[in-house]
C-alpha cells in the first residue's frame, strides 16, 4: 500500500467523524442556564478596566515622553556635514 493509499484511508473517516460531531449537538458548546451578573460585579468590572486604560495611558505618556527627549537629543547635535571637516 502506497503512501498516499493510506493517508487516503486514514483521512476519509476522519474527515467523515469531524463532520457528523460538528453536525450534531457535540459541536457546540453547552449554553449556562443563567448568564445575569449582578449590578455590583459589573460596576466592579468597570472600575478595574478604567484603571488598566489609565495605567495603559500613563506608560504611553512615558514612552511618548522618553521618544520625545531622544529625539530632541538627535536634534540638538551639530549638524557637521562632509565639506565642513575639511
Amino acid at each position: 500500500m502506497t503512501k498516499r493509499q493510506r493517508l487516503l484511508t486514514a483521512g476519509l473517516p476522519m474527515v467523515g467523524g469531524t463532520g457528523f460531531a460538528m453536525a450534531t449537538q457535540w459541536g457546540h458548546a453547552a449554553e449556562r442556564p443563567d448568564q445575569s451578573v449582578p449590578a455590583e460585579m459589573m460596576s466592579l468590572m468597570r472600575e478595574e478596566h478604567e484603571l488598566v486604560a489609565q495605567m495603559i495611558r500613563a506608560q504611553l505618556a512615558v514612552e511618548r515622553d522618553i521618544y520625545e527627549e531622544q529625539r530632541t537629543a538627535v536634534d540638538t547635535r551639530p549638524n557637521v556635514s562632509v565639506s565642513d571637516q575639511r
